[in-house]
């Protein structure tokens, strides 16, 4: 499985340069790091690119570091049914910043997005 997660982690590097932060392989599962403003662009091509087809939006959550300059991790949780591969995006983000609302693309990320606010304040817009 790891080979295979391996060649989506080099194909989303090619196609994605300049958006992909980095990415890493852990417990079988791919986490890649996007910054603030490419998270929506990043997350339709995920969605459309016949390599990937992420099509399900599983769950958004975030985590709290607050000693960090970007306090909280963003983590969205993808599923390709087509490739049979989940798919980790995280992206930092500060109290201050407004995150950009996947409603457009996934629906169901309304109420995920909701619960991130009501547990950690993290604003999503279009909320």
């Amino acid at each position: 499985m790891s080979d295979a997660l391996q060649t989506l982690a080099d194909h989303l590097a090619t196609k994605s340069a300049a958006v992909v932060l980095g990415s890493e392989i852990a417990f079988g599962e791919l986490t890649v790091t996007v910054g603030l403003g490419q998270i929506s662009s990043f997350v339709a091509f995920l969605k459309t690119d016949p390599g990937c087809k992420f099509t399900t939006l599983v769950d958004i959550t975030a985590v709290d570091h607050p000693d960090r300059v970007q306090r909280f991790e963003v983590n969205y949780h993808f599923l390709s049914m087509y490739r049979n591969h989940r798919l980790c995006v995280v992206l930092g983000t500060s109290e201050d910043d407004m995150v950009p609302s996947l409603v457009t693309l996934h629906p169901g990320a309304n109420w995920l997005e909701r619960e991130v606010f009501d547990m950690f304040g993290i604003l999503f817009s279009g909320h």
